[in-house]
């Protein structure tokens, strides 16, 4: 493979550069680097470039979906806040909230009038039942008074 083989290349350019005195600083060939590099550049594969263009298409799709998203969540936010201030709304939930209270009260005296007769109607039993044995008390107490005379 020809990267191999120049990075072998360029491994041993710097290698066999001389060293500066007293460093391990080394003096290259700048000409030959660069020609050096300048060949490992185009052999890359196109698959490699290709690759760094869509990652650079990636980011640039990624940046604008975040823009788009903030804008649409700022838009909703204001839509929001529109319609909760809004004065339609509020008074259609009062109405409705007073329709609900009404509708309850309505209800509640039906159930109280309806426990009302209910009530009623037994104690008109109980009265029947006391009434008729009352009637048999006093037939029963006469009974006993005229066998007292006897």
């Amino acid at each position: 493979m020809k990267i191999l083989e120049l990075l072998d290349e360029l491994i041993e350019e710097i290698g066999n550069s001389p060293k500066a005195v007293f460093s391990s600083k080394r003096s290259v060939d700048y000409d030959i680097v660069m020609e050096i590099i300048k060949d490992l550049k185009n052999a890359l594969p196109q698959e490699l470039l290709d690759a760094e263009e869509i990652l650079k298409e990636k980011e640039q799709i990624l940046s604008s979906a975040r823009e788009e998203g903030v804008s649409i969540v700022k838009s909703a936010e204001d839509e929001l806040q529109t319609r909760v201030s809004d004065n339609s709304v509020v008074q259609e939930a009062e109405t409705k909230s007073k329709e609900i209270v009404k509708k309850a009260e309505e209800t509640a005296k039906q159930i109280s009038l309806g426990a009302k007769e209910y009530a009623d109607d037994i104690l008109a039993e109980v009265e029947t039942y006391f009434t008729d044995y009352l009637k048999v008390l006093r037939k029963n107490r006469q009974e006993l008074s005229s066998k007292r005379k006897s």
